[in-house]
């Protein structure tokens, strides 16, 4: 039976808050959504990351970033 995946427009909405970031950290680790998809996602917020986006990204699917550490530079991450 397969899942059905969110829709990114639903999970990327731009507001930077910690409760947002956890829920996009958590849908990567998860695998509920992939890397690319969560790339695609911080392209549609504005911030045009590109390369740091898909090592974040990657970082936490593997593990090496926790949700936690994702979701707490959400204050500062508006350049």
């Amino acid at each position: 039976m397969a899942t059905k995946k969110p829709a990114l427009a639903t999970m990327f909405k731009g507001k930077e808050t910690k409760a947002e970031e956890t829920k996009e950290a958590k849908a990567v680790k998860s695998g509920k959504i992939s890397v690319a998809q969560y790339v695609k996602g911080e392209k549609s917020e504005g911030k045009g990351e590109g390369k740091g986006a898909k090592a974040k990204g990657m970082a936490l699917k593997s593990g090496k970033m926790s949700v936690k550490q994702y979701a707490s530079p959400a204050k500062k991450m508006k350049k």
